[in-house]
């Protein structure tokens, strides 16, 4: 199944002291190109037979990439101000969630870039970056970022005469091995028995909690729904202040944050019929793995993950009013942090190596109650060096993904910039959930979070 997943946004990301042409800033874009392509080797595979039985499916090396036909200039049509909702990157993300990576296979990387010019200003761009859920996990997004600026810092200036090529060679760099290679995936009997149990006889051994919200069954829609996208953007100073709330109640953003959307949702839904909602998100194994004897790199493309769970009840929210929930807070901390020391043990994705039919498997998913309320992926602070003042600099970041046709009603995608701004991507799929009921549950976040800061205060 082809899902689309991440971006960010980099602004300001320019020269501070003098502009360059639209020309130049081309020129830079495929120079810095050229160097991260010959970097990341994922970067010039593709994946072939995807639609056919598991053993058929592969990767592929493309023999060159045409950045033509990956890489597009843009004009920002309005310039907005730090802080603001930037309605039109909304639309943006929209429209290229939509966009299937197995069009013109063959022809083109699983990868797009886009290049957002602001009007006058040559200097500053965003940098929107669209890849396959192939090619590695969420944290290959700031990968690539970072990548990208060290690329475009070490061309400084063009020299007259550059000849500038849209054709990349990729390199010969054999890619990294699979996840399930890298690391021993050991399932205790108690967990592998729950999960086989549980699927075979779910009413017995995997119940429905009553009053659980998930939003309504799975459904295969022909053509598939499209993505929607809502941003609620975090100034510096409130992105400070939450992580100090959070650390002085003994807890972490992340964990505040999850509280918050479960408390905007309770906030929504009818008392009458909903008590529960389950809160899922990825966690990043790469700090555990090791190739050749050595760690794998915080700038390696992998795909490596586990998740966890935590199931949020009214009871555990009091209304708006109240104090902010801070025990419930430290359970979701406590719950992280019992997944994090299993160090990949007793993960539900070890158990797909029994799926013998990858398609069937999603696919019997039809007609079924989703599993999870929503989802909160958060990839922290981008981090990058400063440069001097003259250099590309890393500015505010942005990371969605389109949602899972299976997975859960909303996804919520979190990331930290260079600018210290938290931004928070909202997605869901048209039909899955009313637009209005999203957009009450990010205002419910927003307020929640000034809340927070009142009582701070």
């Amino acid at each position: 199944m082809s899902k689309t997943a991440g971006l960010e946004k980099l602004r300001p990301c320019g020269i501070t002291t003098t502009d360059v042409s639209p020309i130049e800033l081309k020129g830079f874009i495929w120079q810095a190109l050229h160097k991260v392509i010959a970097r990341h080797p994922a970067l010039s595979i593709i994946v072939l037979k995807e639609d056919q039985q598991d053993a058929e499916v592969h990767f592929a090396r493309l023999p060159s990439i045409d950045l033509e036909t990956c890489v597009e200039f843009i004009e920002h049509k309005h310039v907005v101000t730090a802080g603001d909702r930037d309605e039109e990157l909304e639309l943006l993300l929209q429209d290229q969630h939509r966009i299937n990576f197995r069009d013109d296979i063959g022809s083109r990387p699983f990868w797009r870039l886009l290049i957002l010019q602001n009007p006058g200003n040559q200097s500053t761009f965003t940098a929107a970056w669209f890849f396959h859920h192939a090619l590695g996990d969420g944290g290959c997004g700031p990968i690539f970022h970072r990548t990208f600026l060290e690329a475009l810092r070490s061309n400084a200036s063009l020299p007259p005469g550059t000849e500038l090529t849209s054709t990349v060679t990729p390199p010969s760099t054999p890619l990294l091995p699979k996840f399930e290679d890298l690391h021993p995936h050991p399932l205790s009997w108690p967990f592998f028995l729950r999960a086989i149990l549980g699927s075979i006889f779910p009413s017995f051994f995997d119940p429905r909690a009553p009053k659980l919200w998930t939003g309504p069954p799975v459904t295969a829609p022909n053509p598939l729904p499209g993505s929607k996208v809502q941003l609620l953007p975090l100034s510096a100073s409130i992105t400070t202040h939450l992580l100090k709330l959070s650390r002085e109640n003994n807890t972490t953003m992340q964990a505040t944050l999850e509280c918050c959307i479960a408390s905007a949702l309770f906030s929504v839904l009818p008392a009458e019929r909903y008590d529960k909602v389950i809160a899922s998100s990825p966690i990043s194994l790469r700090f555990i793995l090791q190739h050749e004897g050595k760690p794998i790199g915080n700038d390696d493309f992998v795909l490596a993950l586990a998740d966890y769970s935590h199931t949020h009840t009214r009871a555990s929210h009091p209304s708006s009013n109240e104090k902010f929930p801070w025990e419930e807070a430290r359970a979701v901390r406590a719950t992280i942090q019992a997944k994090v020391a299993k160090k990949g043990a007793d993960n539900a994705v070890s158990l797909l190596r029994y799926v013998s039919d990858m398609h069937k498997f999603f696919t019997e998913k039809v007609g079924q109650e989703r599993k999870v309320s929503f989802e909160l992926s958060n990839l922290g602070l981008v981090r990058a060096e400063a440069g001097t003042e003259n250099e590309w600099k890393l500015g505010r970041c942005v990371f969605s993904q389109s949602p899972n046709v299976t997975g859960p009603p909303i996804c919520c995608s979190v990331v930290t910039g260079g600018d210290g701004c938290c931004v928070l991507a909202f997605s869901w799929l048209e039909g899955v959930v009313e637009d209005e009921m999203v957009t009450a549950v990010v205002d419910g976040v927003e307020k929640q979070i000034q809340c927070l800061l009142g009582e701070k205060d």
